[in-house]
């Protein structure tokens, strides 16, 4: 007999926020509300998007320059895992 699988697959999203500024806890506040929406009608879904959060501290170029840097350190570690998954 077959049982049916409740695992979900996260999906890591950063969201770069100026959190001191009521507009940036407005923009959190409001995604994560679309968030439990969708989810709520879309329960069958086994895709959950996590958000890591940051704060820009009001500098959108330092705040773009870390995501962009983020980015490449997770495709590098991407890269490795594969690597050794077929070399070693």
């Amino acid at each position: 007999m077959a049982t049916a699988q409740n695992t979900t697959i996260p999906v890591n999203v950063g969201v770069v926020l100026d959190i001191d500024k009521w507009v940036g806890k407005m923009e959190l506040s409001c995604i994560s509300m679309a968030l439990q929406d969708f989810y709520a009608s879309h329960g069958y879904y086994k895709t959950r998007l996590v958000l890591h959060t940051r704060d820009s501290k009001g500098d959108v170029i330092g705040a773009a320059a870390a995501g962009v840097i983020w980015a490449l350190l997770v495709d590098l570690g991407h890269v490795y895992k594969l690597y050794k998954k077929h070399v070693i």
